[in-house]
């Protein structure tokens, strides 16, 4: 084919032999540029791509780890012990002389890893901390995390807030979170409250474990930009996410990119608890995942430009010794031993194309399936056609055939093919016959009976090809068909065009039946 096209090109320009190889050479080129362009645009849309689904789905698995499923199991707890707690119980929980009831809470919080502590107490203020501890002057109701509308099973999380100092304690006041519920007896009356201050930094040691994607940084904050949950337990309540953070988080998950801390951002955020789940990777580190796929593309660029210069100088004077050859073969002239040679490679190929075209021109059998080929199909419509015989033409193409290829292995593939091929030619016989016209792709003509004969002899082959079990388990083999019925006023194309269409609906219409045109 180089050789060809070279000689085209010298002959056309009338160029010297440089010149034609230059400019042949060049042509060649073109392909290896499209094709590292190409390269270069792929790499880059599938490593944004994998960035975005990696860290989209790291952030909503994250966040569902971490917040949503204790969150479930702390609504949960609540809404049992509220269940316990009904009409005077929770004046038995208030009470010491109850030692049952008042081993439930403090069960409920050594049992659990998301509670530090507990707190039951009455609408008239009396109340009861589980590990105990007095607090003087405490009114639960006037305590921030207390939810003060009378709404019946709603399980409300706190901002984070400053805890009070206990009695005669020196320490400062510290962040926490705590979750509440108020209680409600059979006639819907607010008869107390039970709430659980969260141990966020046990909460945390969750994400101790969690390899980030692209060495980022996992943490949930509260709406306020107070981090309730970190890997560093330390850094629980003390340290605090960027303003410009809060300011973009305006849906409930999404990402944005921030200038200002240099990060990639992605996040999922909640209501209650109003909590945001924020993954941040640097904008330094995303830009050299991409360099060094860049790198590595040059390169292989670079490898192939060397290879590529090295063949255009093997080209050069294989392309001069045989113009020579050519030449000096053309005028009668001898030739020495070396040349010889060179002339019986070039007469063998010569002769070896001759061969290779009488081969196709008499090549009328697939090999595989031992089915007509395009070649024999054509041939045959034709004939019919200066017959004037009229015949129906069915294509079909196997389903999931690829699947069948990646999963089972070519030869299995192979075989399906030819099983399917010597199923049909049983059923046809020796009045219809089956063509291939490459891949999975099968063609049948019916001539000289009715579209409703041809369509259930397809329709056997169909139902008996689908009903067939083969070796391999989980082996299952349909195929979608397309028929058309003759039609004297168009042509072949027109209806192999038309029967591609009803090939193409067949499978649009879920794959395993006929689409027929009447």
């Amino acid at each position: 084919m180089i050789l060809l096209v070279f000689m085209a090109i010298l002959e056309m320009k009338k160029l010297s032999t440089n010149k034609a190889i230059i400019i042949n050479m060049s042509v060649m080129l073109i392909p290896f540029i499209f094709l590292c362009t190409c390269a270069f645009f792929y790499i880059k849309y599938e490593k944004e791509s994998d960035f975005r689904d990696t860290m989209r789905r790291f952030t909503d698995n994250s966040a569902k780890s971490c917040v949503e499923r204790p969150v479930d199991e702390m609504k949960l707890l609540l809404l049992s012990l509220s269940d316990n707690m009904k009409g005077d119980a929770i004046e038995k929980y208030l009470s010491s002389e109850y030692i049952d009831l008042n081993m439930v809470i403090p069960s409920i919080v050594d049992s659990t890893m998301f509670f530090s502590s507990a707190l039951v107490s009455d609408v008239f203020e009396n109340y009861k901390i589980y590990p105990e501890i007095k607090i003087s002057p405490f009114a639960p109701s006037a305590r921030p995390w207390y939810p003060h509308a009378g709404i019946k099973d709603e399980i409300i999380f706190s901002d984070p807030y400053e805890t009070l100092k206990l009695d005669r304690s020196k320490e400062q006041s510290k962040l926490s979170v705590t979750v509440s519920m108020n209680i409600f007896d059979a006639h819907s009356q607010q008869v107390g409250n039970v709430a659980f201050d969260l141990d966020m930094k046990n909460m945390s040691r969750m994400l101790q474990e969690v390899s980030i994607p692209y060495d980022g940084r996992f943490e949930i904050a509260s709406r306020s930009g107070v981090v309730v949950m970190y890997s560093n337990t330390d850094d629980v309540f003390k340290r605090t996410i960027p303003k410009s953070w809060l300011v973009k988080t305006t849906e409930r998950y999404g990402s944005f990119v921030d200038e200002e801390t240099g990060k990639i951002v992605y996040y999922r955020a909640y209501n209650n608890p109003g909590w945001i789940a924020y993954t941040s990777v640097n904008i330094a580190t995303y830009t050299n995942t991409f360099e060094s796929e860049y790198k590595l593309l040059a390169l292989v660029i670079l490898i192939s430009s060397v290879f590529y210069f090295v063949v255009i100088a093997l080209f050069r004077i294989y392309f001069k010794r045989l113009i020579s050859l050519l030449y000096m073969s053309s005028n009668g002239l001898e030739v020495n031993s070396q040349v010889e040679n060179f002339e019986s490679l070039y007469e063998g190929m010569v002769q070896k194309h001759k061969h290779l075209k009488e081969v196709e021109t008499l090549s009328v059998t697939d090999t595989l399936t031992q089915a007509g080929t395009r070649r024999k199909f054509e041939h045959d419509a034709s004939d019919l056609h200066n017959k004037n015989i009229s015949f129906h033409l069915a294509i079909i193409d196997l389903d999931n055939f690829k699947q069948i290829n990646d999963t089972f292995g070519h030869p299995v593939g192979d075989t399906v093919l030819k099983n399917v091929c010597r199923i049909g030619t049983r059923i046809m016989g020796d009045d219809y016959s089956i063509y291939r016209f490459g891949g999975e792709e099968l063609v049948v003509i019916f001539p000289g009976i009715t579209f409703k004969q041809s369509y259930e002899l397809m329709d056997e082959w169909r139902n008996e090809v689908a009903e067939r079990i083969w070796r391999e388990e989980s082996l299952k083999v349909t195929f979608s068909c397309g028929m058309v019925e003759a039609d004297s006023e168009h042509g072949l194309d027109k209806m192999l065009e038309q029967a591609d269409k009803l090939l193409y609906q067949a499978k649009k219409n879920g794959k395993n039946c006929i689409v027929a045109a009447l």
